[in-house]
């Protein structure tokens, strides 16, 4: 069954996801660091052309090829530092909140490695992330066709997803 084409319509709601992600480009968080959250997160949500779009993203801001192809499997590579590991336990732990919260542990863990500027916009990266993962796997569509869709439409993952 061919599914709506979510990206057609000029939507403020869209527009306003899209303005956040441009926040989280502007927010100091390292790009790297984004992209292996939001690729962690698509992991998560099963969207693979949302993992697709953030692996080229990542390689285009030097995440090293070794730490994408072991995301899956983060805890047992030693290869991470710190930091990431604390940015992807709560990047897990957000995504899979329904599974049973946030503990305290993790988020003294993530609290540790930044700012509490950086901590909000690391949660929203996440949250971001699962919205974005979310409606494309509920439309099963992943980035517009190229040439680019008709004149006015939204393109969610050209800079976004």
């Amino acid at each position: 069954m061919q599914r709506l084409q979510f990206w057609r319509y000029d939507n403020d709601a869209i527009r306003a996801l899209i303005g956040a992600n441009a926040h989280l480009a502007e927010s100091g968080l390292e790009p790297s660091l984004l992209d292996l959250v939001s690729l962690r997160v698509s992991q998560l949500n099963g969207c693979g052309e949302c993992v697709d779009a953030r692996v080229r993203a990542a390689v285009d801001h030097g995440l090293e090829q070794r730490q994408i192809d072991a995301l899956a499997t983060w805890r047992d590579a030693s290869f991470f530092t710190e930091q990431q590991r604390a940015a992807l336990a709560w990047a897990d732990a957000v995504t899979e909140v329904a599974k049973g919260g946030v503990s305290d542990e993790v988020y003294r863990e993530a609290a540790s490695h930044f700012s509490e500027a950086e901590f909000v916009d690391l949660t929203l990266a996440v949250a971001l992330m699962n919205a974005f993962a979310r409606v494309a796997v509920a439309f099963q569509h992943g980035p517009p066709p190229v040439p680019a869709p008709s004149k006015g439409a939204i393109l969610l993952h050209q800079g976004g997803v």
